[in-house]
């Protein structure tokens, strides 16, 4: 019976070392690993036990969660196999290893379904919200994800499961945008010609 090569589960021509995840190898190639993370190149080029080893032990982490990471700076088409439940695992670990072409993969799927209106949700602006907050890579996405948020009615936000997870100054910036978006269109209507600096202090 034919079996599909699991990516990185057995050495080619260009893996020279393997990490150890969970006591299971993933076969790379160290001069591939250490371009696209700093972190690794530290390990290999600096006064470190790892830097003669053939396999690098990464305690702690788990072998899907590794191998999902390596296939993002792999070459192919990474991003088409993202998706949102990866995307906290995966980001954690391109934060601890630095890589910055993880989070760049991360942020064009996160854009696609920005882009996409058949795709957004309640839930899924304040999933995407809750984790551009924690990463300043992904900031560029901010102002977009609190514009959405500051248009979903308060009882659907406080519905959503994610909304506990969302920083307290992300909300506060979707509801004050809110604010300003409702003095600009009504303010006028209800109060004429009144100067507002009345009400300023």
């Amino acid at each position: 019976m034919f079996h599909a090569l699991i990516p990185f589960e057995e050495m080619d021509q260009f893996s020279d070392m393997a990490l150890v995840v969970e006591g299971r190898k993933l076969h790379v190639n160290k001069a591939y690993l250490m371009m696209h993370s700093p972190v690794f190149h530290r390990m290999f080029t600096s006064n470190f036990k790892e830097k003669n080893l053939m396999e690098v032990p990464l305690p702690g982490k788990k072998y899907s969660e590794v191998s999902e990471l390596l296939k993002q700076i792999y070459p192919g088409e990474p991003i088409d196999l993202l998706n949102d439940e990866s995307l906290p695992h995966l980001l954690k670990l391109a934060d601890e290893y630095d890589m910055r072409q993880v989070f760049h993969n991360c942020q064009q799927h996160i854009l696609k379904n920005l882009i996409d209106k058949s795709r957004l949700s309640t839930d899924r602006v304040l999933f995407y919200l809750g984790i551009v907050e924690k990463y300043e890579r992904l900031s560029s996405l901010r102002e977009t994800l609190i514009d959405l948020a500051s248009r979903i009615f308060t009882k659907d936000l406080e519905k959503s499961k994610h909304f506990p997870n969302v920083p307290a100054t992300a909300m506060r910036d979707a509801l004050f945008l809110r604010l300003k978006r409702i003095e600009s269109t009504q303010y006028a209507s209800f109060f004429g010609d009144i100067n507002p600096c009345l009400w300023r202090p």
